[in-house]
């Protein structure tokens, strides 16, 4: 052959800016700008929640944790709160971990937010490159879902935010589970969803299962021979997410048992309905005055911001001319959406009948179902508009515009996103006097007083932070009994006294007081008097006097009260006291510590009964003589649920490892 033929030209590759992981470099940049001043302005901190709440329950957590401990009862809220079985905590995510070593700070916080925006904006995009197989289109749905306005809006509550940051690794997996190696896939479903209930906002993990439960649903509706497969893996994801998340699970139904969401029943009327009008925000940002500071919506305006991007709606729209489409939006957006409409649609009704979704207040809380739905259908039209118009510039051109009109809205503009003061300027003084002249001007054993909560002192939870006890707190898990005690102490000071309350804040008159009558930690009153019921404990609290009685409720050992008697606090710690006493008859020792199952008591190494006092306190019957008793918070279910986490975690890891031989795939983009 000679060697001067002409070899026949290559033919010229098409242009494709974002090949390979060109689209990762692209979403990045876009987060950079998205994140650039919350993270690294100086004029901007964390909000509400976020600070309020999970700033110092995450530092505290990562301080004690760092010391070698972990810190199951926290002294300095409510007069004592079984700390790690609050969910909202996430003490047991594994993404909050690498913060909780580094550091916990208000800028750790954000950070948290940050990276889970990329955590979504990846998995959605994974997701709709699968279902429509476009790039360009992907990384624009993938931008209208994690930088939309659900997360604008919820960037305070940071375990909601990162549950649904992952709902779209857990369809993505679930769905590949569907076409070749379940056990491994299922198994990462599981492990995501486990993931999400582990964050700490079981609520968001409900709407998550509830979501996965709908798209497998369209799948099948798609490809019918997939029913037995999605059914299986359905019930598997479930059982062994919840499996996984039992270290967090098992504690927190005892905490809502003992708290104020026991009483609560919103299977009938509920607040945080999706109100008609917040949909409005869907194609114009301040329609219910959110960017302009005019709020007029009926809900926390947290809970009404959709935006996600002006162009969402329409390719959605046109999305719709497919069937699959169609089916994807009755079932991942209408669904949701007459769900969240509360009980008056109906449909409401049907889904407050199973576990524990009674007992979630905000149906609105699930908008990211339908969010997620509404950006799949707008990665599915972008697709179907450039290959109709036959446009490669088109799939860019709506992603540079989906970029900048996100930023702009949904960060640069919006206040909802993060605020615009430093914290330090914000919450500073306050902190600074909680942990300087009141720490200071609390002898051992006594608390601070607050009769409601105020950022007087910085965040609602900033006795975390500075560790002095007090006996107030910002959580929705208080524990009903405290709560009753709390409220009778507005009208009869005594108990107030009865809490070991050295300082006392008078809001009214702006100044922190002394309050000579506080009584000890802990006491030996004259009289006890038995009561059987839950309510006849509550009415007691209206005239009790603690430093003369002491109200028991349930039986115990005869007691036969020492007038005389004497009471010391030898040792004080995080879910640990030592008290020593001298009596001359057998007697209630009553402690201003609150009651909660766990709670044991050992007189000179022997068991005793813990007994519940003053309706929200506790206490016990010990012996006649000097001897020492040692109280110790050993929660009830903290090591079972350890337990069937570990076991759990070890199934995961086999079904992950499992190797399977690959069956017949579904083919990419059958959705689009």
């Amino acid at each position: 052959m000679a060697r001067d033929k002409k070899r026949e030209a290559a033919p010229a590759r098409p242009f494709n800016p974002l090949g390979g992981w060109k689209w990762l470099i692209a979403a990045a940049f876009v987060l950079a700008l998205f994140y650039f001043t919350p993270l690294l302005s100086s004029n901007a901190t964390i909000q509400w929640d976020a600070v309020d709440v999970h700033y110092p329950s995450q530092w505290y957590f990562a301080g004690q944790v760092r010391h070698g401990h972990l810190p199951q009862w926290a002294p300095y809220i409510f007069s004592g709160f079984p700390f790690l079985a609050d969910p909202q905590v996430g003490a047991f995510y594994p993404l909050n971990w690498p913060f909780f070593l580094a550091g916990i700070t208000p800028g750790a916080i954000e950070a948290e937010l940050a990276l889970h925006s990329l955590i979504a904006l990846c998995g959605a995009f994974f997701l709709m490159r699968r279902l429509t197989g476009n790039v360009a289109a992907s990384l624009t749905g993938a931008l209208a879902y994690a930088l939309g306005g659900f997360f604008a809006g919820h960037s305070s509550h940071v375990g909601m935010f990162q549950g649904a940051a992952l709902l779209p690794w857990l369809l993505y997996c679930f769905d590949r589970a569907l076409e070749a190696s379940p056990a491994r896939w299922i198994s990462l479903s599981a492990g995501v969803a486990g993931c999400i209930m582990l964050a700490g906002h079981m609520q968001t993990a409900m709407y998550a299962l509830m979501a996965l439960a709908l798209f497998a649903a369209w799948r099948v509706i798609e490809l019918r021979s997939l029913w037995r497969r999605a059914v299986i893996g359905l019930a598997a994801a479930a059982a062994l997410s919840g499996a996984l998340a039992a270290v967090l699970i098992l504690p927190a139904m005892e905490l809502t048992d003992q708290s104020i969401r026991a009483t609560m029943d919103f299977s009938k009327g509920v607040e945080g309905t999706l109100p008609v009008g917040a949909l409005g925000t869907l194609v114009y940002p301040d329609a219910l005055g959110v960017l302009s500071g005019q709020y007029r919506g009926g809900v926390d305006m947290t809970q009404s911001y959709y935006y996600a991007g002006i162009l969402l709606l329409p390719l959605a729209a046109f999305a719709l001319r497919r069937r699959a489409a169609a089916i994807l939006a009755a079932l991942l957006v209408a669904v949701p959406v007459w769900y969240m409409l509360g009980p008056s649609a109906g449909l409401y009704h049907l889904g407050a009948v199973l576990p524990f979704l009674h007992k979630m207040r905000a149906p609105v809380n699930g908008w990211f179902v339908a969010a997620l739905g509404l950006s799949v259908l707008a990665a599915m039209g972008a697709a179907e508009a450039e290959a109709r118009w036959k446009k490669a510039w088109l799939g860019l051109a709506l992603l540079a515009v989906f970029a900048i009109d996100l930023c702009h809205f949904n960060s640069w503009s919006n206040p909802l996103t993060y605020g615009r003061i430093s914290y330090f300027d914000m919450y500073g003084p306050g902190q600074r006097a909680l942990e300087g002249k009141m720490s200071a001007a609390l002898l051992p054993g006594y608390r601070l007083h607050l009769q409601d909560r105020f950022q007087i002192f910085g965040p609602m939870n900033s006795p975390l932070l500075a560790q002095v006890e007090t006996t107030y707190g910002y959580n929705p898990l208080e524990l009903a009994a405290y709560r009753d005690y709390r409220k009778a102490a507005e009208s009869n000071h005594r108990l107030v006294d009865g809490l070991a309350v050295a300082l006392e804040v008078l809001p009214k008159e702006e100044k922190v007081a002394g309050n000579q009558t506080a009584l000890k930690r802990v006491m030996i009153t004259p009289q006890v008097i038995d009561v059987s019921t839950e309510e006849q404990s509550r009415a007691r609290l209206a005239d009790l006097d603690p430093k003369e009685q002491s109200v028991v409720l349930g039986p115990h050992d005869p007691v036969q009260q020492d007038p005389q008697a004497k009471t010391e606090l030898k040792k004080l710690s995080e879910g640990s006291l030592t008290v020593s006493y001298t009596a001359a008859s057998p007697s209630l020792l009553r402690m201003a510590e609150v009651w909660y199952p766990g709670w044991e008591a050992r007189v000179d190494g022997k068991p005793v009964k813990v007994l519940r006092v003053n309706h929200a306190l506790m206490g016990a019957v010990v012996p006649a003589g000097t001897h020492e008793v040692v109280f110790e918070y050993k929660p009830t279910r903290f090591g079972l649920g350890a337990a069937i986490s570990g076991v759990a975690l070890v199934l995961l890891v086999v079904g992950i490892s499992w190797r399977e031989k690959r069956e017949g795939a579904l083919d990419e983009g059958v959705a689009a």
